[in-house]
């Protein structure tokens, strides 16, 4: 990368249309230390006549920015975890091959630039493990040389190629992880989360207490890595200055071969009656299933264990607990007359997709990653890395697979480089949701919120 650590304090917060920040030395940042305020606008790249928040002429050193495009083909990576603990998660994937299916079914996606063009996905599995995904991601760059990586599942698996891709300004487009660090933009501008931030979802967790339970007291079960840790910060920001305490918690390896059993004896005599569980894959809804009869906390669920296949693990126990939502769940009979809903049974299933998959709760998500990238193709003037970028910090009022209606997609990359912001509050009741508190839209919030 070219150095630009001159570029950065100088910026007032109203700058016109995109103000457009620079990337740092060749690690792979940006510099925030810097004293002046240039900017630049779109390069080879550029999204549009406005300033652009990526100019590739500036940010990056042998740039390959059609690299992947070949003819009427668009080849896009994947990783995944297709084994190990948290395999439960290469359902996302499934789904996301799917789209591809059904795109390449339909015809394609037609492009700004007015051709119509086909994907396809080369998948690599790491089984969540943050050693082995650097090989695998540098292989799907240097030896299959796709165009972008979609739908990368893990936050620590993606932490460790995050320098790597964005030393090389190749996109890593719907991060299947809503960990604090993708709200750094700036400094990473390749990466954006195709999930809501989750000291965002944290946030709406405890504005949830505030007005239910304002003296809640909370045992708190967190993943130790990242992941987790983000929901442990912010929710421990958030109840500043309340009375919800936290009374107890424990942290879990994911890597460690354990289970949560000992963490969740140890939580159930901590006298709380709030249980918080911030961690994912099957380790989620089992640690449900180990809540002690003797032990009737209410109980708030990540987001990425709140689907019907993850639910089905949890022993039974899945009924009552409560989560924050942001998309159409397809195995709730309120959600299946939606449009968004019948439209993926009816494309998922045309794509190999049986209904337990499409009602499952994960393979709707790596769908709804495919329509994200298939949106920024649509509405890129050209089928080029920075202008696909570009298109995606620049969202207004737009929407993408299965998000609820009353969800506003709008980012900025200079300020907002978040997707999702917005949730309802639910409950679990027989095999769907009851809502508790409508969606709220945090719009520009949610780097706000982490710890």
């Amino acid at each position: 990368m070219k150095t630009n650590g001159s570029r950065r304090a100088g910026w007032a917060l109203g700058a016109a249309l995109l103000a457009v920040v620079m990337l740092a030395a060749a690690c792979g940042g940006r510099d925030d230390d810097s004293g002046s305020d240039t900017t630049t606008t779109a390069g080879d790249g550029g999204s549009g006549e406005a300033a652009a928040f990526i100019d590739p002429s500036v940010d990056c050193t042998d740039y390959q920015g059609t690299q992947g495009v070949s003819g009427d083909t668009i080849k896009i990576g994947t990783v995944r975890p297709a084994t190990g603990n948290f395999a439960i998660y290469d359902q996302v994937t499934t789904g996301l091959d799917a789209y591809v299916t059904s795109v390449n079914a339909s015809g394609g996606i037609k492009a700004g630039d007015g051709k119509t063009y086909k994907l396809e996905l080369v998948k690599e599995d790491d089984a969540y493990d943050p050693a082995r995904t650097p090989q695998l991601v540098k292989k799907l760059v240097e030896q299959d040389g796709v165009f972008a990586l979609v739908g990368d599942i893990g936050t620590e698996t993606n932490l460790a190629v995050r320098d790597y891709l964005n030393e090389k300004c190749v996109p890593n487009i719907a991060l299947a992880t809503g960990s604090t660090q993708w709200g750094n933009n700036k400094q990473y501008p390749w990466y954006i989360s195709g999930l809501p931030s989750y000291a965002a979802e944290a946030n709406a967790w405890v504005e949830y207490l505030k007005e239910n339970n304002p003296q809640a007291k909370i045992a708190l079960l967190y993943q130790d890595d990242d992941f987790g840790q983000a929901y442990e910060k912010a929710i421990k920001k958030a109840i500043e200055g309340t009375d919800i305490t936290v009374v107890d918690e424990a942290s879990f390896n994911p890597l460690s071969g354990t289970t949560t059993e000992a963490a969740v004896t140890k939580l159930s005599q901590s006298g709380a009656d709030t249980f918080i569980v911030g961690i994912g894959g099957t380790p989620c809804p089992k640690t449900l299933s180990l809540i002690p009869d003797s032990w009737n906390p209410t109980t708030i669920i990540s987001i990425t264990c709140a689907g019907k296949t993850a639910l089905s693990l949890a022993g039974g126990k899945d009924q009552g607990v409560i989560a924050a939502q942001a998309t159409y769940d397809p195995s709730d009979p309120a959600d299946q007359s939606n449009a968004k809903v019948q439209d993926f049974m009816t494309k998922g299933a045309a794509a190999g997709l049986d209904q337990a998959k499409m009602e499952g709760g994960i393979t709707s998500v790596g769908w709804g990653f495919g329509a994200l990238f298939a949106k920024a193709v649509e509405e890129s003037k050209a089928v080029d890395r920075a202008d696909v970028m570009n298109t995606l910090w620049s969202l207004e009022d737009s929407s993408f697979g299965l998000l609820r209606d009353e969800v506003t997609v709008n980012t900025d990359g200079t300020e907002d480089p978040w997707l999702i912001e917005g949730f309802r509050m639910v409950q679990r009741e027989g095999g769907g949701w009851k809502e508790l508190a409508p969606v709220t839209n945090f719009e520009g919030k949610s780097n706000g919120y982490a710890g």
